[in-house]
């Protein structure tokens, strides 16, 4: 996500980055949304569940050519902090799991 969108107007705190750091790596002027959250999850399907609702769309290519950089949680306590890569990607396949379901027809790449 851009740091001039909307969205991260809206919601920082829905980024990977490491709290109270002055510094926060831009890869290919993004930061990663952390897919660790279940709101983060929810607004995502929403978003693509009206985009996919939308038209006849058979394909969707998903781009994760971001590099996972400060993979810290900002809803995830200090002790945890090592779970965040994985609760990331168990996110991420939630996410997939609910558009497979909702779009069977519609083919999905991943790629990275």
């Amino acid at each position: 996500v851009n740091v001039k969108s909307a969205l991260y107007k809206k919601h920082p705190a829905w980024c990977l980055n490491q709290q109270g750091r002055n510094f926060r790596c831009e890869g290919r002027n993004q930061l990663v949304l952390d897919f660790s959250r279940a709101e983060v999850q929810k607004y995502v399907e929403e978003k693509l569940e009206a985009l996919l609702s939308s038209s006849n769309i058979e394909y969707l290519k998903w781009d994760m050519n971001r590099h996972l950089t400060e993979v810290y949680g900002n809803n995830v306590a200090a002790e945890k902090q090592g779970e965040v890569f994985h609760r990331y990607m168990v996110g991420v396949y939630k996410v997939l799991r609910f558009l497979n379901a909702k779009f069977p027809n519609v083919r999905i790449e991943t790629c990275s």
